[in-house]
């Protein structure tokens, strides 16, 4: 008959082992929400809570950024060069190795050739790009009443082939309306200055379809109307 000697341990080895799961249990149900803040600021860090691009064929490619608003048919339109070069800054700092055409280059363009010429293709063929981000704007709209500011728009976007006048990508922005809760009085800003705020946050509207964004930003959208 073997010894009980040799149980006895065993039991006090189970009470042990029980005893310090239960304390790693304690220890992570304590650390939760540090372990939760860690792994957001982790996947924060290596980009994982990003929304990715919607088209990412910007990349590694000569880009015109030709932006049209009902005002811009036959001239230049202080709306359309605002919101164009919001979009332009946006893409140069975001997309990789984007190489995007100037301003004065296609402006120069369509001087020359008209600005009713709207054939997309035949710009990008004459500034040498390879493809041509088209912004087109409609009912574009700053006041809600009287005493309000509030912004709204439809938008129309599109990448064309330069080459070829292929559509590689489209997308609508309907009613586009900021802000979107309320309206900013007419006594607290002026209209080039909610203008050019209203223009700002489309631009990154727009320009963020081309590269990954943070699902987080729109939440205090609104509240830049207080800044």
């Amino acid at each position: 008959m073997r010894s009980s000697r040799f149980s006895t341990p065993r039991r006090g080895s189970r009470v042990v082992a029980c005893g310090c799961l239960m304390a790693v249990a304690c220890l992570l149900i304590s650390t939760q929400t540090g372990c939760l803040g860690l792994l957001s600021n982790l996947m924060h860090a290596t980009g994982a809570d990003k929304i990715p691009a919607a088209y990412d064929g910007l990349e590694k490619s000569r880009v015109a950024v030709v932006t049209l608003t009902e005002n811009s048919q036959f001239s230049d339109d202080d709306a359309a060069r605002i919101l164009g070069r919001n979009v332009m800054q946006h893409l140069v700092t975001e997309v990789k190795k984007i190489e995007l055409v100037r301003e004065d280059k296609i402006a120069n363009w369509r001087d020359t050739h008209g600005w009713d010429q709207v054939e997309f293709a035949e710009i990008g063929r004459g500034v040498d790009a390879d493809k041509v981000l088209a912004i087109e704007v409609s009912n574009l709209q700053l006041r809600d009443g009287k005493t309000l500011y509030r912004g709204r728009a439809d938008v129309h976007i599109s990448v064309i082939d330069a080459k070829t006048g292929d559509q590689l990508y489209a997308h609508d922005l309907d009613e586009f309306t900021y802000p979107t809760t309320a309206g900013q009085t007419t006594t607290d800003t002026t209209e080039s200055r909610f203008g050019k705020l209203y223009l700002g946050i489309l631009a990154k509207r727009i320009a963020r379809q081309f590269y990954p964004y943070d699902a987080h930003e729109d939440f205090a959208i609104d509240s830049l109307i207080a800044r």
